[in-house]
């Protein structure tokens, strides 16, 4: 395995240096060769497939396995030796860090603080390969999870020296109506730990959620589950077993809606005691609905978020069209000007202090102050004309795409996947996609720690990797989907140190690929991504939730993207230069 470089002398280990006895070897143990652009798989017993790079060269992977029901196994690219192998990294002079700052197995105080962001790997650390698949026979569309469940190390406690753990939604056939299992599945092999089984009756569609939600240190999932055709909430512990089941909801809007929305779980009142956000309602963590609002205009593939608008200490609920306070109360409503089903994203985008709502919406895009006044919209800045909700209503994701300490945001039509900046929206780049039939959304990740972000898009039959800067495509991986709202994640899901991408598909591929650099080159992020409204602050990486997390866009000011991790803190990598 190639060690990262540093940009100083300065040595400060990876957060995850060591663990003591009880550590796993990392399943990278499989002979790997570099040749051009071309990655070889030497393991033995291991069927590969192409992964294509901007060179035009194929990369050959692991195939996928034969899955379909709860015992199915993963097909993985290496052969397991025996535990995670955590790597120190080295300076500029070769040496390596020294002792971890703390307990490494657990959260350092709220895991906000910025790190030097150090780590650094060359520049030609880029050689996207298949670490694992999981589904050959499954399909999936709905966004992965990544979390600890798990004590792999049998020390008797579910810690961060455990090895993440991957949620996974997915059946033999999907649809509306239908019902699938929910995967929890090994981060370093895609070993399956267990299954919540069909019987819970678990919507195809929705995503789930997870965190600390009764204060015992430990993960609950919260899905979507058809009761009778009304879809509501059911809790499970971390082990799988049923927590609770909700018997009640807001019933103001169309159930079509709610089988397709998102999970979102928050301290809105920062009490100390977590609430569950679905769509335009409001749960204890008990399940016990709180409030409900009556959305004018309701919509399909809702993924509401709490944020801290108006800098109060407490959260409001922030959709599409509105924002509450967290007792339900109207902060602001935007309707009749935002009509069509959208979906908001939360950044500070302009020169004052305070964060912006940017949505993505039927009509085209929309910006607003964090008081509701709309700075500009509906736009559409890559020329094409709405035609449908779906055409402009994508999720949508903030982050330093070309290293000038500025941020971006990005998302995506029918036609265009692009990077905008500015107000009004000014595009950057834009890249052709095929995505007329749904949603699909991206992310984006400083793979290599050089303060320029990769972006990432999965449109009906490709997931592609660009360059933050000039939009090349610097990776092509097929896939097909319908598209909903799922959207490729990245987090260190085998806890090497170096992170690692996950992708869901509908057929023609694993339901689940997992890809990694072919030699765990690239930096290492988070090990947590909880939601799909995900933005760091708002979960530590052991699962809790902060009573008052810091406002993301005062540190990070990114949106559906992970942050570096290094030295017991979050980071962002330097800009270049």
């Amino acid at each position: 395995m190639t060690s990262l470089v540093r940009r100083s002398l300065v040595s400060v280990p990876l957060l995850l240096a060591a663990c003591g006895d009880d550590e796993r070897e990392s399943a990278t143990a499989g002979a790997m060769t570099m040749t051009g652009a071309t990655v070889t798989a030497t393991t033995p017993g291991i069927t590969t497939e192409s992964v294509t790079t901007s060179s035009g060269t194929e990369a050959p992977t692991t195939g996928g396995s034969e899955s379909g029901s709860s015992t199915t196994e993963a097909v993985t690219t290496t052969e397991n030796t025996g535990g995670i192998k955590f790597d120190l990294g080295a300076n500029d002079l070769g040496e390596t860090g020294g002792p971890p700052p703390g307990n490494v197995c657990k959260v350092q105080g709220d895991m906000d603080a910025i790190g030097d962001c150090e780590m650094e790997a060359a520049p030609d650390s880029f050689a996207p390969a298949l670490q694992w698949s999981f589904g050959a026979n499954l399909q999936s569309m709905v966004t992965p999870l990544v979390g600890n469940f798990t004590d792999d190390n049998a020390d008797g406690e579910i810690d961060l020296c455990d090895v993440p753990d991957v949620l996974f939604v997915a059946g033999p056939t999907i649809g509306y109506g239908q019902i699938c299992e929910l995967f929890v599945l090994d981060g370093a092999t895609g070993t399956q730990h267990y299954a919540i089984p069909t019987s819970e009756s678990l919507s195809c569609f929705a995503t789930p959620a997870f965190a600390d939600i009764d204060n015992d240190g430990l993960p609950e999932i919260v899905a979507i589950w058809n009761s009778g055709g009304t879809y509501r909430l059911k809790a499970f512990e971390h082990d799988g077993t049923l927590k609770w089941t909700n018997t009640t909801d807001g019933g103001q809007y169309d159930q079509f809606y709610r089988e397709t929305g998102a999970v979102a779980i928050h301290d809105l009142d920062a009490d100390g005691d977590a609430e569950i956000i679905f769509n335009h309602e409001v749960y204890d963590h008990n399940g016990v609905l709180l409030w409900a609002q009556t959305n004018p205009q309701p919509g399909e593939l809702e993924a509401s978020v709490g944020v801290d608008l108006d800098g109060d200490g407490k959260m409001e609920v922030v959709t599409g069209h509105s924002a509450y306070r967290h007792d339900g109360s109207v902060y602001w409503e935007k309707y009749p000007q935002v009509t069509a089903q959208a979906i908001p994203q939360i950044a500070n985008l302009d020169d004052d202090p305070f964060p912006e709502v940017f949505i993505t919406s039927g009509q085209g895009l929309w910006m607003l102050e964090h008081d509701g006044t709309v700075k500009w919209g509906p736009a559409t800045p890559t020329g094409v004309q709405p035609a449908g909700y779906l055409t402009w209503m994508r999720p949508g994701t903030v982050h330093d795409f070309d290293g000038d300490s500025q941020p971006e945001y990005a998302s995506s039509s029918s036609a265009f996947y692009a990077v905008y900046e500015g107000n009004p929206a000014t595009v950057l780049w834009q890249s052709q996609v095929v995505d007329s039939s749904g949603a699909a959304g991206g992310t984006a990740f400083d793979f290599l720690g050089d303060g320029v972000a990769e972006a990432m898009y999965a449109d009906e039959q490709n997931f592609r990797i660009y360059d933050g800067v000039t939009g090349q495509v610097v990776l092509t991986q097929a896939r097909v989907s319908y598209t909903l709202s799922e959207y490729p994640i990245v987090a260190d899901v085998d806890n090497d140190g170096s992170a690692e991408i996950l992708v869901v598909s509908l057929s023609g591929q694993p339901a689940l690929q997992v890809l990694r650099d072919a030699e765990d080159r690239w930096i290492q992020a988070r090990r947590i991504w909880n939601q799909h409204a995900y933005y760091v602050t708002n979960v530590r990486e052991d699962s809790t939730l902060p009573t008052t997390p810091v406002d993301n866009w005062k540190i990070f000011n990114t949106y559906r993207t992970n942050a570096q991790i290094e030295g017991g803190g979050l980071c962002m990598p330097n800009p270049p230069g």
